[in-house]
């Protein structure tokens, strides 16, 4: 059976790290065994494998996922910016059979500015920001995911609800 994995796509600063988390606190308050990794955590290293270090993250995820599924996990939601479809071939490789549904979080561009000075600070603010608008349009035009949910300004338990309940998770 292949494993069903949920992907939370969005451009810097649309909320997929929280959103991750108030899912991965929703499905742990329903008992529903699962597993949630923040994917941008498995590329901090240097020197750098491949673009944004996704030869790391994937060798990584590889070893990880095992280790959640013998341990009960039955589900992954990733949080994670996916570019192409394509890309899921990778993920493929890592895990095994899977059976994706890509979320995709829009947040405004205030909102995303506010959360990403409020954590990024010097070279390091500038390039997110840049980044943050190049790659909104990048996702928006890729059709890189199954469905779009706004994230700006509300909870992010209310927003992990509605993901859930859009990917079939709850009801």
């Amino acid at each position: 059976m292949p494993l069903p994995v949920l992907i939370i796509n969005g451009t810097i600063g649309a909320g997929k790290s929280t959103v991750g988390l108030a899912i991965h606190e929703t499905l742990e308050s329903l008992k529903v065994p699962h597993a949630y990794l923040d994917l941008d955590r498995l590329t901090d290293c240097y020197p750098r494998n491949g673009r944004f270090n996704d030869g790391v993250m994937f060798d990584a995820l590889a070893t990880l996922w095992p280790i959640y599924a013998a341990a009960g996990a039955a589900r992954l939601i990733l949080a994670r910016v996916i570019e192409d479809l394509a890309e899921l071939e990778s993920y493929e490789r890592a895990l095994g059979e899977c059976s994706f549904t890509v979320v995709l979080l829009k947040a405004s561009e205030g909102t995303r500015r506010a959360r990403i000075s409020a954590r990024e600070f010097g070279d390091s603010l500038k390039w997110h920001l840049d980044r943050s608008r190049e790659l909104e349009q990048i996702l928006t035009d890729s059709a890189a995911y199954d469905f779009v949910v706004q994230n700006d300004d509300g909870d992010p338990l209310e927003t992990a609800k509605v993901v859930l309940q859009k990917c079939g998770w709850i009801s």
